[in-house]
């Protein structure tokens, strides 16, 4: 980048690489617009393509692209790189909006659209987590508060390259408050997968991977990329035009429908929603919020993207859910869960079926969960006992 980002006061907004709109500084805030002209798809959802402008006040950029920041750790070593408030939107977005998820980039204007080398290679031999988490700008995991109370949300996550070139892959780190979280996550999505097995869902691919010093890592594929291709992509969050602070704001029912009234095939998103939802209860994912579930287009028409972003939070003290469902984020019995699925639209047999399936494959997470984490007894305790009474509560005629 040949201008500093707090230097550059309009960048330009491209889709599949083709120039699409602008993002301009304009009287403390910014001012989103496509270029005359423009014919191709939306930037997003919630910006269709018109020629009247979109204005965001107090230096933010609309919910869209705020939604491209990262969070938590590397938040905060964002601003600190760019040197600048958590409002200046536009100067973190131009930070890292070479390569953020989906098929958008953002560039200052003038200068060419260009690919950006991962902060780590898989390909180049043996890794250092360690040297990793410096280039990040995260040299001391432990003296960084983060900004969220939730597990999955503290978990140090940065693009990177399993084959070498593109990034490809989000390579995940276990912080120090949350120990074992990066098993947590792989043995969950290993439950997930034969959950979608029965279900015919998708599961984010992911593997446990080492440095030269024995520390742990999850290295997650992108469903947003297939080699250089770039797939549209949108959580929740920014389907339902919400800043990233408000990702906890919502029910689990308006995120069901505004995410499933955009996919090609509602009803079968909604059958996965509401699977996610089973998965998340009988395992005690706490963090299942509207960035953790997205659509993805990958040349069929937007689909409920794979699951992914799942560890069990029970073990961390988490045993409410993320969202409310028919008011309370606690107490899901299966009656509420039908009743869920009732409300937004799937026949009783589908719900039936789902809870049948997401019992049968969490039979065990307990115990695997446990085995897979080391988790030292207090932790261990509270996690059979509170997935105990769940299944207790759906294991019911």
């Amino acid at each position: 980048m040949s201008s500093a980002p707090r230097a550059v006061d309009k960048a330009n907004v491209y889709v599949s690489g083709k120039a699409a709109a602008t993002l301009e500084r304009r009287n403390g805030g910014t001012e989103f617009r496509y270029l005359p002209g423009y014919t191709g798809p939306a930037v997003a959802s919630t910006l269709p393509v018109t020629s009247e402008p979109v204005f965001s006040s107090s230096g933010a950029v609309p919910a869209f692209f705020a939604g491209l920041l990262p969070e938590g750790r590397r938040l905060t070593a964002l601003r600190r790189s760019v040197k600048t408030s958590a409002d200046d939107e536009l100067s973190l977005l131009l930070a890292v909006g070479a390569d953020p998820v989906g098929n958008v980039s953002v560039f200052p204007q003038g200068s060419q659209p260009r690919p950006v080398a991962p902060l780590l290679d898989f390909s180049a031999g043996s890794m250092d987590f360690g040297r990793l988490l410096e280039e990040a700008g995260i040299p001391d995991p432990v003296s960084l508060a983060g900004v969220q109370d939730k597990a999955s949300a503290r978990t140090i996550a940065i693009p990177t390259s399993s084959v070498g070139g593109h990034s490809d892959a989000i390579v995940k780190i276990s912080p120090p408050e949350f120990p074992m979280l990066v098993e947590n996550e792989a043995e969950s999505l290993r439950v997930a997968r034969g959950l979608g097995k029965a279900l015919r869902l998708s599961v984010a691919d992911a593997e446990v991977v080492h440095d030269k010093h024995g520390r742990s890592a999850l290295l997650v594929r992108r469903f947003d990329r297939n080699g250089q291709r770039r797939y549209p992509t949108e959580d929740a969050a920014q389907i339902m035009g919400i800043y990233p602070a408000d990702k906890y704001a919502v029910n689990y029912e308006e995120l069901t429908f505004a995410v499933s009234n955009l996919c090609r095939s509602p009803l079968l998103a909604r059958r996965s929603i509401a699977a996610q939802l089973a998965l998340a209860w009988l395992t005690g994912n706490g963090d299942m919020h509207a960035k953790n579930i997205s659509v993805v287009d990958t040349g069929r028409g937007l689909e409920v993207a794979p699951i992914y972003d799942i560890p069990s939070t029970v073990p961390y003290g988490d045993t409410t859910l993320a969202l409310p469902v028919a008011g309370s984020k606690t107490g899901l019995s299966k009656k509420r869960f039908l009743s869920y699925c009732t409300e937004v639209g799937l026949p009783q047999a589908v719900g039936e079926s789902i809870a049948a399936a997401a019992l049968d494959h969490t039979q065990d997470y307990a115990k695997r969960l446990i085995a897979a984490c080391s988790f030292d007894p207090r932790r261990a305790r509270d996690l059979r006992r509170v997935l105990r009474a769940r299944r207790r509560q759906w294991d019911v005629d």
